[in-house]
């Protein structure tokens, strides 16, 4: 085992990674589309596929379109940008995010994000544990598989937001 330097007692991996000792490798091709409200994107890796760790979407806004302050009370957040500009607010803390970079907003804290940028953006999102997959999907509209990012809110309406939020554990506002 490996022991930290200035530390006798040897590191000990987490009782998580015990349980997940029976998952399988997973490799996906690229996911169905769909629209997330104003961002197209698919989820990458649910629940199911990481034993409730984490589940990972990808997305994409066009310039100046946003997600509006929620928090999640059940899930933490990653995100990593891949390629444009993503304006993220942390309770009170703006954050620029551009190709590279990552920030960790944990739950229970609201936050929004906005394409702050002049083009379309590209980013990655991690919620652990998983679960929040589960609202996208329930909520998701089809798209096709070369979807732009819309400028303006889709023509079909994200279905059955409101209703759901609550059991999914997200507070709007």
């Amino acid at each position: 085992m490996k022991t930290r330097s200035h530390e006798k007692r040897p590191l000990v991996a987490s009782s998580r990674i015990s349980i997940h000792q029976n998952l399988s490798i997973r490799h996906r091709t690229r996911s169905k589309r769909f629209y997330f409200d104003v961002a197209p994107g698919s989820v990458c890796l649910s629940g199911t596929d990481t034993g409730g760790a984490y589940c990972l979407v990808e997305l994409s806004l066009a310039p100046g379109m946003a997600v509006p302050r929620h928090t999640h009370t059940r899930e933490d957040e990653v995100y990593f940008v891949l390629a444009g500009e993503l304006k993220v607010t942390v309770g009170e803390t703006n954050f620029v995010l551009r190709p590279g970079d990552t920030l960790f907003a944990p739950r229970d804290i609201p936050h929004q994000l906005r394409n702050s940028g002049n083009s379309t953006n590209h980013y990655l999102l991690i919620f652990s544990p998983s679960g929040f997959e589960e609202f996208v999907m329930a909520t998701a509209v089809p798209a096709p598989d070369n979807a732009i990012a819309p400028t303006e809110p889709p023509a079909v309406a994200v279905q059955n937001v409101r209703e759901l939020v609550t059991e999914y554990g997200i507070l709007f506002g």
